[in-house]
C-alpha cells in the first residue's frame, strides 16, 4: 500500500500541477477543494502521511484548516507544507505558529515539491 498525500487548493490547476509532478511516484494523491473538504478527505483517510495546503481559500482557509488538524489527537502529527503566493509575515507567522513544517511558494517547482516529500516520507 503506498502513502497517501493530501493536497488541498482551491485552484484546480495548482491541484494539477501538484498531482503531475507526483504522477511518476508511488505515492496516492487525494484532493480537495477547500479546507473543508480537506478535513473531510483526512478524515476518510486517516493514514494520509503529508499535507500540501494553499493558504488562502474560500470557505476554510488553510490556517483555519492547519489549526482544526492540529487540534485534532488523531492528525496533529502529519506534517502540513503550506503551498503559496502569500508573502505577508503575519500570515507566515501564524502558520508557523499553528505548525506548518515547511513553505513552498507557487509556482512550485518540481524539485522542491520532491525535497519537501522525501524529507517527510522516508
Amino acid at each position: 500500500m503506498s502513502e497517501k498525500i493530501l493536497v488541498v487548493d482551491d485552484s484546480l490547476t495548482a491541484r494539477r500541477i501538484i498531482v503531475d509532478l507526483l504522477a511518476e511516484t508511488p505515492w496516492e494523491i487525494i484532493e480537495a477543494q477547500d479546507g473543508n473538504d480537506g478535513i473531510e478527505k483526512l478524515e476518510a483517510n486517516p493514514d494520509i502521511k503529508l499535507i500540501f495546503s494553499d493558504i488562502n481559500m474560500p470557505w476554510m482557509n488553510g490556517l483555519e484548516m492547519v489549526g482544526s488538524i492540529k487540534d485534532h489527537e488523531t492528525f496533529s502529527q502529519i506534517p502540513i507544507c503550506m503551498l503559496t503566493t502569500e508573502s505577508s509575515p503575519e500570515a507566515l507567522d501564524e502558520a508557523k505558529k499553528l505548525g506548518v513544517n515547511a513553505f513552498l511558494v507557487k509556482p512550485v517547482q518540481g524539485e522542491q515539491l520532491m525535497t519537501v516529500v522525501n524529507s517527510f516520507l522516508k
